[in-house]
């Protein structure tokens, strides 16, 4: 029998839920199929055992692979690896990327090239979608490749091929309610065992519930942005919340309370109603077969209900929707190909979300069985952070600094982030799950070097309490920071601190700050740059300084570096690809480092 493997690395869900996707069209043809993360297949039975093989990877940061994938990385880098070890696999590949960003789809790239050198072959052609294209990632493969995958596939196994997204598949979980100490009902599903499904989002890291005990607002309440200084007491995890400065905290958040009773009503479900979840195959989930949920609990703690949902989602509401004929053919239209345009004015232009489409076909709402929101919507992923706080001066709490997210569509209601609205809106005391994840790449060096810092909005907070730590606790005198924001008396968050202040008049602190709109022509971190060019470059240059970037991936990273490259030409004398190299050097030594996000 053959077997399709769909791989997938995803950092915040979009490349999982195009894998799974792919999963079900697969499911559709009854054609056996096994779907992993790339970080949950040993990499010895994927060389042995795998022949077809779709690969599906989003970049992250500066051109990082994603977190589920790493081990993976490592693995197929081996420098034991031939030209022939992978000659018995067809793949194929989707990367998914931003063209607005540098680093457009490097992870995808070099992956690609790193299967041809390993002998692979290739089922079709990779396709690099691009969240710029008119039509979204959707569009991008659309256009240039699932077609062309599912014929070269049905030629290379001698089988054709007809995926077919309106055909019910069955749920991946079957519900058995609880009442007075009976199961009173079960909505079960037969599974097959041709199909196997594993969950990256099966809890690997154990999350520590620590208490608020501060939530300060550090932009005036008529400005624009709402910015948050967060303070978590972790006395009671010093030792499992260990960080450094620079390290990452890693939030797992709950969705509100307004959305968790409208999508119980959708459903006709009392939200305190106990529930077993059980697993239609052996395979791994998230869930634990052998204690109770609420309702409450899995649509405030688990699933992502409210998020902007993707084609997929359509489709599956399709197999539901045959009681409605309006429903159905106004479905229909939204996920064929030719209406596309048709389904991003409705959807993803909008932001509209999945309890706002269910609210909108609430007749094929009230015909779907509970256990199928489950495969409905996708669990929520915990959100990243720069830590902004000092272990060695914050002593017993732990500061976060984030951005709300928050703005306006065509919709009345506005749209809003959901692990930053969640974090805005704890009051003292309340408790959030969390843990440390190491800054990896960026390594904030303790030593008496001085340190150029580059951290625009809240790109500040990793330097935050890093330079308190040099100044107070090493003694080291020689820090430069590079701030940026639009407005000085509504975004530069730390100007006020007394700390801050002193450092500044004592000249152990070096501060630049750009304030973009506080006069007609704008101005960034990297203007400000080139106007203490020589400063900067004596840093550089005569003082070994080492630079720390960061902040928003988008433009920043590469302006900042076009300007330390104007400087360097000119201070160092030379032309554009020996200051190119000279930067690459500087990477090269760590003595030029970033931590950039999307």
């Amino acid at each position: 029998m053959h077997t399709l493997t769909i791989l997938y690395g995803s950092q915040t869900g979009t490349a999982q839920d195009l894998a799974e996707k792919f999963w079900c069209l697969a499911r559709s043809t009854d054609l056996s199929c096994k779907l992993f993360a790339l970080d949950d297949i040993d990499f010895d039975y994927f060389i042995n055992n795998c022949k077809y093989v779709l690969f599906i990877v989003s970049t992250t940061g500066d051109g990082d692979e994603p977190d589920n994938m790493r081990q993976f990385w490592r693995s197929i880098m081996r420098r034991t690896l031939t030209n022939k070890h992978l000659e018995h696999i067809y793949y194929t590949l989707i990367g998914l990327g931003d063209s607005n960003y540098p680093k457009f789809n490097f992870v995808a790239k070099k992956l690609s090239k790193r299967l041809e050198q390993l002998g692979a072959n290739m089922i079709c052609n990779k396709v690099l979608a691009d969240d710029q294209h008119p039509h979204g990632i959707d569009g991008s493969i659309d256009e240039k490749f699932t077609s062309e995958f599912w014929l070269n596939l049905s030629k290379l196994i001698g089988v054709e091929l007809q995926p077919m997204p309106e055909k019910r598949l069955p749920s991946k979980y079957k519900v058995e309610w609880i009442n007075e100490n009976n199961i009173i009902n079960s909505n079960y599903s037969n599974g097959n065992s041709d199909y196997h499904y594993t969950s990256s989002n099966t809890v690997r890291h154990k999350f520590y519930s620590v208490p608020l005990i501060s939530n300060k607002r550090l932009t005036p309440n008529d400005h624009w942005q709402d910015v948050r200084l967060l303070e978590f007491d972790i006395q009671d995890y010093k030792q499992e919340l260990n960080y450094h400065c620079g390290d990452v905290a890693v939030i797992l958040p709950n969705c509100s309370l307004i959305h968790i009773e409208t999508l119980a009503k959708l459903f006709n479900v009392e939200l305190d109603h106990e529930f077993y979840i059980r697993s239609i195959t052996d395979d791994s989930t998230p869930y634990d077969e052998n204690r109770l949920y609420t309702v409450r609990e899995i649509f405030s703690e688990y699933l992502h209900i409210n998020q902007v949902p993707n084609r997929s989602f359509f489709d599956k509401l399709i197999w539901f929707s045959n009681k409605n004929e309006h429903e159905y053919e106004r479905l229909k239209e939204l996920t064929q190909r030719e209406n596309i345009d048709d389904l991003y004015t409705y959807c993803h232009r909008p932001r509209r979300t999945c309890i706002e489409v269910l609210q909108d076909f609430h007749q094929t709402t009230s015909l779907i069985p509970f256990n199928y929101v489950f495969d409905l919507f996708s669990l929520i992923r915990p959100r990243s952070f720069s830590i902004a706080s000092s272990p060695l001066i914050h002593l017993n709490y732990l500061q976060l600094i984030v951005a709300v997210v928050k703005y306006k569509t065509i919709i009345h209601t506005p749209r809003e982030g959901l692990c930053s609205t969640y974090l805005s809106k704890l009051n003292i005391n309340e408790h959030v799950k969390m843990y440390i994840k190491s800054s990896g790449t960026f390594h904030l060096f303790n030593d008496n070097l001085p340190a150029i810092m580059i951290g625009p909005g809240t790109g500040v907070a990793p330097f935050h309490g890093w330079i308190l730590e040099r100044v107070y606790h090493y003694g080291y005198h020689m820090n430069m920071l590079l701030f940026g924001c639009r407005n000085k008396n509504a975004d530069a968050f730390f100007e006020n601190e007394q700390n801050w202040q002193t450092m500044i008049d004592n000249k152990q602190l070096v501060y630049i700050a750009a304030y973009s709109r506080d006069q007609n022509e704008k101005i960034y971190v990297q203007h400000k740059i080139i106007e203490y060019g020589q400063m900067i470059w004596t840093w550089i240059h005569d003082l070994n300084a080492r630079i720390y970037l960061a902040g928003n991936a988008k433009n920043m990273p590469e302006q900042v570096c076009d300007a330390l490259k104007t400087i360097i030409m000119k201070y160092a004398n030379l032309n554009e690809d020996d200051a190119n190299q000279y930067i690459k050097e500087l990477e090269k030594t760590k003595r030029l480092q970033r931590e950039t996000w999307s």
